[in-house]
């Protein structure tokens, strides 16, 4: 049950965290992908399937509660991303070099994710131009995503212990 708890707040500051920043900063589509941070930690902490579904339901959820056309699960699939595959390598002791090429191999593969939706759903000519964008900035994405859950991962160390001791 305390699995579910936590799955659902940091399901929640994702989608939280990925609706203020759209509103009050409509370019960031392309930018930092801050939404993934609370994803990351529950693939962490809760474990790869967890992360899975937490993504998801925060791509969801945060649709639902502002539609932009219909939702395409392509898109979604990114967000399932961030939540899965640091899950499976990062682990609650691992070392910045662990993070940053799960981070890495994560980034790219939820840019990936992204374009094939574009190209798929909207134009090819669309997908070609957001790649354009989004490939220049995916090492300083890493490196500052990187260094954030490092902190973060190495912060919350008694917090884990605690969290896995308790029943």
């Amino acid at each position: 049950m305390k699995y579910l708890a936590l799955a659902g707040i940091l399901t929640a500051l994702s989608i939280g965290l990925d609706l203020i920043v759209k509103n009050l900063i409509p370019m960031v589509d392309f930018g930092l992908p801050y939404y993934a941070i609370p994803l990351i930690i529950g693939g962490i902490v809760l474990g790869p399937v967890y992360g899975g579904i937490m993504g998801f339901m925060s791509d969801y959820i945060g649709f639902m509660l502002l539609p932009k056309g219909s939702y395409a699960i392509l898109f979604g699939l990114s967000a399932v991303l961030w939540g899965l595959v640091p899950g499976i390598f990062i682990k609650r002791n691992s070392n910045i070099i662990v993070i940053a090429i799960a981070l890495l191999v994560t980034h790219m593969f939820a840019t990936l994710s992204n374009t094939v939706a574009l190209w798929l759903m909207v134009s090819e000519k669309t997908a070609v131009s957001s790649l354009a964008l989004r490939l220049p900035m995916l090492p300083l994405n890493v490196a500052v995503l990187s260094v954030v859950i490092y902190m973060l991962n190495s912060r919350l160390q008694p917090v884990y212990e605690d969290f896995m001791m308790t029943k």
